[in-house]
């Protein structure tokens, strides 16, 4: 009788034995985004729910992982037959953002994500709304103001030069002159004004003198 119970109990051992080395840890939800002052909640479910539960949060900020335990914001739940374990963070902050883990017999489960952003009332989000559209607007008219006004100057430029080149008219260099003509052939003897005399040239020599 007593090998029985014996052996029973070492069956038993070796079978808790085997299932606490299959177990599977998941975590509800995987991702969280909230705004701050909210309340969240995550749960770490094993895959043998009959298995007694020995539960470790940890947070995973910046590489290093830190220990989690009760506090006035944190409220950890362990595992019992009618409820999963859990861990309650409540009136978030953004330092609260990071992966939550936990370690249920030792395994740890796949994590979950925390992101938390801060709160913004609507109308201070339609305010900087209205301040980026009046932003891409202005940046939108200094632009066409800097393609518009080298256009305008080159055009008036233009205009500049053709006002000071005037093409020349036509050739007038004989307007206004009258030409006489003579009349009769244009070889005119003119021997018939030549008058006849009969003075002789005289040479003065230097001997006179």
């Amino acid at each position: 009788m007593h090998s029985f119970l014996l052996g029973c109990s070492v069956m038993a051992l070796i079978y808790f034995s085997a299932e606490a080395n299959n177990v599977r840890v998941f975590q509800k939800p995987r991702f969280l985004g909230v705004k701050t002052g909210r309340s969240v909640m995550i749960y770490c479910v094993s895959s043998h729910s009959s298995l007694p539960a020995n539960v470790v949060w940890l947070i995973d900020r910046t590489g290093s992982e830190t220990t989690l335990v009760n506090s006035q914001r944190i409220e950890i739940k362990e595992k019992s037959e009618k409820t999963n374990a859990s861990i309650t963070i409540k009136k978030v902050e953004i330092e609260d953002s990071g992966v939550y883990f936990c370690k249920l017999n030792g395994t740890l489960g796949p994590g979950t994500a925390l992101q938390v952003s801060r709160y913004s009332e609507p109308q201070a989000i339609l305010h900087r709304s209205r301040v980026k559209d009046v932003i891409i607007f202005l940046q939108a008219f200094l632009l066409i103001l800097c393609i518009v006004i080298p256009l305008v100057k080159f055009y008036k430029l233009e205009k500049k030069e053709e006002a000071d080149y005037e093409e020349p008219e036509d050739d007038h260099i004989y307007e206004g002159l009258e030409i006489e003509h003579c009349g009769g052939d244009v070889y005119e003897d003119i021997s018939a004004y030549a008058q006849p005399t009969d003075a002789e040239w005289e040479v003065e020599s230097p001997e006179q003198e």
